[in-house]
């Protein structure tokens, strides 16, 4: 094991020691990235629902399956940047798959889910998938603590007015309340307004008029309430973009035209470019996702602008850059079957070089001789691979002057996607049986990996052809920087624009917004092929690294792992800890030297904390009509199934009752300041847990509770304590302890407080008047940064002394360590069962079937069968492929459902 151990830690730091090697043809380090993608089951979710989701990681320049890494790590992040729930998602050959529970409580609003392997840090934000999307009630619920939010103009000033309900939130608010303003210049104020003829009304001074501005309520009770608006929803922003970054004067220019709204998203619009003495030199419009081209030929001795007419009927005017004398710009067009280039220059040059790259590969260079400035070539498309080719104009001191996207459509798909039913038309509830084969271009079946998704068509499925699924994401998203709206359009074969389209879209989203446009990247962070934890050994007084120290390391358990390692030089070690298919796991590691134990002090590394960044923009409410209705169908269906429920007199269990629970003092303290619990833990079922290797009270907890308890070091501080987590609760968790809320700092005692002096551990999810409490836990924090949703762990003693008796032991490490986040089977009724069949329990389902990883091998077709539910008209389903040689595909098809005769059936 040792010598393992040796050969790990050599091949984990190996390319600290030296240079990355690099392929003379590799124009730009990115090409060294992963590529991550998430499919979820849908794009937005009802409180008290799952989000699914399967997860590939494959190299960004061929989209095979990604060696380098082996865990994928997965955040769910709230509204206010907190990470509600970290997930460690185990990938082999590429490939893994996961879910969330959102909790019944869980807020309405805008949530982000990131994933990211440790390698992509080296990236910066490039290579880290994000997907945000909405959690909305799973009944409906009025909030109207926040109205008529308006600018005014008085006297040349202007003021944000808004009106505030507090009661509507908090029936015991009395006297004042605190509101928090985040505008879009990235600028925060927070006022305190007092009651004033039973009116809470706000009018603050602007220094400049913000395109948007989010407020943030919050009661004397701690009760909070949000909203993010749009202050101008007429106005339009235009952005010109120049094809290769120029307009040079005396050469044909092609300009992006890309028009937003004011929630970013794109809109149509029509203009005109005028010179200086407003003489149209040309018209464009766009479509209706807000892109379009212009083409002009520019004079340097003019200045240009751009006019359209607003929504509300006022003209906007937009200045177009300067027109510049000397340059070189590079175009791309289609013709036919083949791809024109043509660069223009005022360089006085016989010849120029056009070099054509891939994914941060270079494929050739193109050199061709220049006659008046211009060099016109024509090569075929075939000649190239599918996605975006990137052209660069070389000057003659081997330098880029232009650059031009171009997207290379082969015309046909690189696999073929068999999918067949066995009937033609169902019931609900009967069977589906789904037989699905792969091909490659040639005929051939091939082996490869399937998600298999099955929807209610409506309303989920009229949504599926915008979304970001697996071919616009490989072939396009993930290699732009930047918002692409609705990228699944540009891959529906139906539509006779697309190409047209597409070209739009990389004329204005641009070479500029590339993501192998630099080889300014530093490999700091190591690949992780395996889940491991690794630290150092130092000295206690003197706090040198230690060589040669003897570890020992016991993960406990039922079954538990034992390994030995020695430490290097540097006093570094590391373990292996793949085997750890479970949330948590606590461990043991000693140390010795010459055969006995020393008091050495071990530390684990924790890698840096990943920033959260949230976009404020998106959090803008205005909801489009498909949003709409996907709640408004969601919400029904609840509303079906709670009615079932209560005729049925089916108890709902969001409150748990305790019997024997006796009300004292000091819980009756807890209760009136946080609420009553979800879970109680009695002190004398953690005593009888107790394991001669435990070592106090959070030792029991980790092991024996993972279901309601995660206990886990502080990320976000190298070295940091042990902290305690509700699970399946708001996200942030504070502690109290005999009825006291306990202060932060005195966290770092309560790990070890002895098992045999705690009377009970209570856990109380999403308490009341959270915000209170978080002050009392953190007296020095901001107000508005306190999280709007927690949970309260309440631990209650016998002798009430107990947080003061912890001390750390030395030259022995005991902690938690995190593992692969366990999977959960996709729930689907049986309905092969008679009784089941005939039941009147609704089955109302939209999401009808989930197989995320499906295997087809040795070129033999795959058969996946499941029931439909009794509330869908039409079902879709959605195949996305991958195969060993990163070759993607996707295909979907739809078959009508009946209602059963439920007369007939019995």
């Amino acid at each position: 094991m040792q010598s393992k151990n040796y050969l790990f830690l050599f091949i984990f730091l190996a390319f600290l020691q030296i240079g990355f090697a690099q392929d003379e043809r590799v124009l730009s380090k990115a090409a060294y990235a992963e590529k991550i993608y998430l499919q979820f089951d849908r794009g937005n979710y009802a409180a008290g629902s799952t989000i699914w989701f399967k997860a590939l990681v494959v190299n960004a320049v061929d989209h095979k399956p990604s060696k380098r890494s082996g865990v994928l790590h997965v955040d769910l992040i709230g509204p206010e940047k907190q990470i509600i729930n970290h997930k460690l998602v185990k990938i082999v050959d590429g490939s893994g798959h996961n879910h969330f529970e959102i909790p019944k409580k869980m807020p309405a609003g805008l949530y982000k889910i990131r994933a990211y392997t440790r390698w992509n840090r080296n990236f910066d934000d490039d290579f880290i998938f994000s997907k945000y999307f909405r959690i909305f009630p799973n009944l409906p619920k009025e909030e109207n603590a926040i109205q008529n939010i308006n600018i005014v103009e008085r006297e040349g000033e202007f003021f944000l007015e808004a009106f505030f309900y507090p009661k509507e939130l908090d029936s015991l608010q009395k006297r004042k309340i605190l509101v928090g303003l985040d505008f879009n210049d990235a600028k925060q104020d927070s006022v305190e307004i007092k009651e004033n003829d039973g009116k809470y009304k706000l009018s603050h001074k602007l220094e400049d008029k913000p395109d948007f501005v989010g407020i943030r309520m919050l009661t004397e009770n701690g009760f909070t309430s949000g909203k993010t608006i749009s202050l101008d929803e007429s106005k339009i922003d235009l952005q010109i973009l120049p094809e290769s970054g120029i307009l040079l004067s005396g050469s044909t220019n092609f300009l992006g035209i890309k028009a937003l709204d004011f929630e970013g998203e794109g809109i149509y619009t029509e203009g005109v470019i005028l010179n200086k003495k407003e003489d149209t030199v040309t018209r464009f419009k766009t479509n209706k996702l807000g892109m379009g081209v212009a083409v002009f030929n520019p004079k340097s001795s003019e200045k240009y602008i751009a006019k359209i007419t607003n929504i509300d009927g006022n003209t906007s005017v937009y200045q177009l850059p300067e027109v510049s004398k000397k340059g070189s710009i590079i175009s791309a067009r289609r013709t036919g079957d083949r791809i024109s280039l043509i660069a223009s220059t005022t360089q006085n040059v016989d010849s120029l070089i056009i070099r054509a790259s891939f994914r941060g590969v270079q494929l050739f260079d193109i050199v061709g001789p220049v006659k008046d400035g211009k060099f016109y070539t024509a090569l075929p498309s075939k000649g190239f691979p599918n996605g975006i080719v990137c052209f660069t104009l070389i000057d003659k001191d081997e330098q880029p002057v232009a650059e031009r996207l171009y997207y290379n459509d082969l015309g046909k798909e690189p696999l073929s996607i068999e999918v067949t039913t066995n009937k033609d038309e169902y019931t609900s509830r009967e069977k589906t049986m789904l037989n699905i084969q792969v091909r490659d271009s040639t005929g051939k079946p091939v082996d490869a990996e399937l998600s298999i998704l099955a929807l209610a068509q409506d309303p989920l499925g009229s949504n599926q052809k915008k979304r970001n699924s697996i071919l616009p994401f490989f072939y396009l998203s993930s290699e732009l920087r930047g918002k692409i709206e609705n990228p699944g359009l540009y891959f529906n074969r139906d539509d006779n624009y697309r190409l047209r389209d597409l070209d739009a879209l990389l004329l204005t989203q641009g070479w500029r917004n590339y993501k192998y446009d630099t080889t300014r990247i530093h490999f700091n962070y190591p690949e992780e092929p395996v889940l491991a934890i690794d630290g150092k050994v130092n000295g206690t007084i003197f706090n040198k690294p230690k060589e040669n120290v003897e570890l020992s390391f016991m993960a406990l358990g039922d079954e538990p792992v034992v390994q030995t390692f020695q430490t290097d030089s540097l006093g570094r070690f590391i373990f292996n800890i793949d085997f750890l298919e479970e949330e948590t796991r606590e461990i043991v590691i000693q140390s010795k030297k010459g055969g006995n134990k020393r008091n050495f002090d071990i530390q684990i590394r924790d890698p840096l904390k990943l920033p959260v960044v949230f976009e404020k923009r998106l959090t803008i409410e205005k909801p489009d009509s498909v949003y709409t209705e996907i709640v408004n169908y969601e919400q029904r269906q609840q509303q079906k199934q709670f009615s079932y429920e209560l005729a049925e007199g089916v108890t709902q269990l969001d409150e748990v009752v305790l019997e024997a629970y006796k009300m004292t003092e000091e819980r009756q303290k807890t209760a009136d300041l946080a609420g009553k619990p979800d879970v109680v833990i009695d002190g004398k079922e953690i005593q009888e847990k107790e394991k001669d290797w435990s070592y106090g009270l959070y030792s029991v907890l980790m092991f024996n509770f993972p279901d309601d308890i995660r206990i886990q070091r502080d990320i976000q501080e190298p070295g940091g304590d042990l902290q305690a987590k509700v699970m399946g609760g708001g996200g942030t968790t504070i502690l109290m302890m005999d009825g006291k809320v306990v202060n932060n700092l005195n966290y770092s005692l309560i790990p070890n407080i002895p098992p045999s002096e705690v009377k009970s551990v209570e856990i109380i999810r999403f308490a009341k008047h959270f915000n209170r409490l978080y002050q009392q836990a953190y007296p020095f924090v901001s107000p508005m940064e306190i999280p709007p949703t927690g949970d309260v762990i309440s631990i209650y003693t016998h002798g009430k002394q107990g947080i003061f008796g912890a001390q750390k032991p030395k030259g022995i490490l005991r902690t938690s360590i995190k593992g692969y986040s366990p999977q959960k089977e996709f729930y689907q009724p049986n309905y092969a069962n008679k009784e089941r069949l005939e039941s009147e329990e609704p089955d109302l389902r939209s999401v009808v079937f989930w197989e995320p990883q499906v295997k087809l091998e040795n070129g033999e077709a795959s058969q996946v069968s499941f029931y439909n539910p009794d509330n869908v008209e039409e079902v879709l389903v959605v195949v996305e492929v991958i195969t060993p040689n990163g070759k993607i595909g996707y295909h979907e098809i739809s078959y009508p459902v009946k209602q059963r005769n439920v007369d007939a059936a019995n």
